[in-house]
């Protein structure tokens, strides 16, 4: 046995087991049979239920609780509340669960609930959250099936994650102070969802997720404060209308089919496209933009044909405003521009400080991504190449203005030259000599002597 004291209180331990004197009679007066030693959870806290205490709560809800004599729900509030003051908060976390009292008082007050793994019925759910969780500001289900429909009406709710709850398929939201919503579902079964008011709402991912009754996003009405937007695995049809004079991060991933995508988004900072296949971008404005970010990894049955690459380019038209651009691929042939089309038509981009790429793939024509990056950017500051362990960095600096004797598509169409008529200075830096063995005679060969 060993003693010690917290908050006045005098704690006994008994083998693994914590007693508390709380010496209440004078408080407790003529209420009944009710001890005035309580025990607590033993050290090991029956953790195994979970990690969350949100979890455990659900789980003894509707079980046996420690004290078979719930002595704790009997006594007055001003009781339970005078022991609360004396006690620490790792004790209050503890002791609550002794008593269905103090379990519903403790949810009231609660802003976050967890729940992980659980089999959930759509009718209870709702009532717990509202009647014994109300308090709850950030909801996180993860996992948990049962409900085909989830209907949330909460005014205090802020933040919601819904991961892989894979018998969701209607989802009702009328949440006014809402700011974060994540959903990410199952690819075999779509989810449909239904924005009463979510006006607050200032970031929305949405994975796994039937837009065909969404296709026009007017976020100037439904969102007007949303800044980041993410859809991925998404079914639809037709066109992607995206509406937004607040939004600053768009992320478009993973769609199923080709779609045509036009976007209004005048604030727009960064913009990252991710799949395998390439949209049809009808009309975009994003003035703003400063960073875009394209993963392709096309499938194995995919064509890298003419309209692949058209595609890309007109992709690239689109992000003229842009300052940093990053391809991701598992191969450079995907982004390798064909010269005969080079050659037939007008370089996207004009002036950007750097393209990185990153590729996956070992082995690599250095001169021939070299040579279709600065089409893609004729005026291209850096070019940075990542394919571990090698790196390649390569820096350029241009005239400003000038009319070459011998002028170039890109050249015959802008009043500044391209990187051949232009360059002044280059450096190469890299971790492979045979990179470099490449680039220089490319370098050296492509720079016009009336340059």
């Amino acid at each position: 046995m060993s003693c010690g004291s917290i908050g006045g209180i005098q704690r006994v331990k008994v083998g693994n087991q914590w007693i508390l004197d709380l010496n209440l009679r004078p408080l407790l007066g003529d209420i009944g049979p009710c001890q005035s030693y309580i025990h607590l959870q033993s050290i090991k806290m029956r953790l195994k239920v979970g990690n969350s205490s949100w979890e455990r709560f659900l789980e003894s809800k509707y079980g046996s609780i420690l004290d078979p004599e719930d002595s704790f729900s009997r006594m007055p509030e001003t009781v339970l509340q005078h022991i609360v003051s004396l006690l620490p908060t790792s004790d209050i976390n503890r002791i609550r669960f002794l008593s269905r009292k103090w379990r519903r008082l403790g949810a009231q007050v609660e802003t976050e609930l967890r729940l992980t793994g659980h089999k959930l019925n759509e009718v209870e759910f709702s009532k717990i959250l509202n009647d014994e969780f109300h308090s709850v500001e950030d909801l996180f289900l993860t996992e948990c099936l049962g409900m085909r429909n989830l209907k949330l009406v909460n005014f205090k709710l802020k933040t919601v994650y819904l991961t892989y709850c894979g018998s969701l398929k209607n989802i009702y939201l009328n949440t006014p102070n809402l700011h974060t919503l994540y959903f990410q579902g199952p690819r075999v079964r779509r989810c449909t969802f239904e924005f009463i008011n979510c006006k607050s709402l200032r970031v929305l991912h949405l994975g796994g997720v039937s837009m065909n009754n969404m296709r026009l996003i007017d976020c100037n009405k439904s969102f007007p404060h949303l800044q980041d937007l993410s859809l991925g695995d998404c079914d639809t049809s037709g066109c992607i209308n995206i509406l937004s004079n607040s939004l600053k991060t768009l992320v478009l991933t993973r769609f199923k089919s080709q779609v045509d995508v036009t976007i209004d988004a005048p604030k727009l900072d960064k913009f990252e496209y991710s799949g395998s296949t390439m949209f049809s971008f009808e009309n975009v404005n994003f003035p703003s933009l400063a960073k875009a970010n394209i993963k392709l990894n096309p499938s194995w049955y995919q064509n890298l044909d003419e309209t692949w690459f058209k595609r890309i380019i007109e992709m690239l038209h689109c992000l003229k405003h842009v300052e940093t651009l990053e391809f991701n691929t598992d191969s450079v042939k995907n982004i390798i521009i064909p010269k005969e089309l080079r050659e037939t038509l007008v370089p996207p981009l004009d002036e950007l400080e750097c393209i990185k790429v990153t590729s996956s793939s070992s082995s690599t024509n250095v001169v021939d991504l070299a040579d279709s990056m600065l089409w893609v950017s004729p005026r291209l500051k850096k070019l940075l190449y990542r394919s571990d362990p090698e790196v390649l960095v390569l820096q350029l600096t241009h005239r400003v203005r000038g009319t070459p004797n011998d002028p170039c598509n890109f050249c015959a169409s802008h009043p500044s030259r391209c990187w051949r008529h232009s360059l002044i200075k280059y450096s190469l830096n890299d971790t492979c000599r045979t990179w470099k063995k490449k680039m220089v005679p490319y370098i050296r060969a492509n720079v016009k002597k009336n340059n």
